[in-house]
């Protein structure tokens, strides 16, 4: 066997820890859940089931526990509940204090568009 140096020995107890990636933010916690919620359910109700722009404002007392982590769970959210036929923005503006939800209606193929029409105008 061969020498083993100091630096040899320092890599064996070396552990490699995993940066987190952009998808992979820390859980949240209780509070920052409930906040969560809380601002899905405002920004469903005033966009009208997610289908209006909307701003949100972040009132100072959430501030403190609204992180990025936040913002990702929202858009999460807010993705699986918005029509399919609606393209859903959500940006984050933490200087402004607030967060911008931007519906777009996702235009139909042209077939989609005549077969659509087609049905429309049968008579019943």
């Amino acid at each position: 066997m061969g020498r083993t140096t100091g630096k040899d020995q320092l890599a064996m107890f070396t552990f490699h820890r995993k940066k987190r990636g952009p998808g992979q933010a820390l859980p949240l916690n209780e509070n920052q859940r409930r906040l969560v919620e809380k601002k899905f359910e405002i920004l469903r109700q005033a966009s009208f089931g997610f289908t209006q722009d909307r701003v949100l404002h972040i009132q100072e007392e959430d501030l403190k526990g609204w992180t990025n982590a936040c913002t990702g769970e929202l858009r999460k959210r807010i993705a699986s509940a918005a029509p399919s036929k609606v393209e859903i923005s959500l940006i984050d503006f933490p200087v402004l204090r607030c967060i911008s939800l931007q519906c777009l209606p996702i235009p139909m193929s042209p077939l989609a568009s005549i077969l659509n029409a087609s049905t429309t105008t049968r008579a019943a």
